[in-house]
């Protein structure tokens, strides 16, 4: 998967890999480049959306995420080019510094 480059990062955004198991976030950008990107958006992962760990496979396989209800198997590679805000902040309900 080909990252794109690095873009300005709000301090309390962070990669969606960083997350722990049951922390709600949101989608805020999508760093791969190209064709890449398409399969994400087919599988109902784009900005906006609701994201959350909820297991891990053994031996470092991929990590299954709940997205908007539905459930999603990432590598590691592709959630480090995922970048996402706590659900909270996304709403306004905590500030992010």
């Amino acid at each position: 998967m080909k990252r794109v480059p690095e873009t300005e990062q709000q301090p309390a955004d962070r990669m969606l890999a960083d997350v722990p198991l049951e922390e709600e976030v949101v989608l805020v950008r999508i760093d791969v480049a190209g064709e890449d990107v398409e399969p994400l958006l087919e599988r109902g992962i784009v900005p906006g959306c609701r994201l959350c760990p909820v297991r891990h496979a053994p031996a470092g396989g991929p990590t299954v995420y709940r997205v908007d209800g539905g459930l999603v198997a990432l590598r590691k590679e592709t959630a480090s080019c995922l970048c996402v805000r706590s659900s909270l902040e996304a709403a306004g309900v905590l500030d992010s510094n």
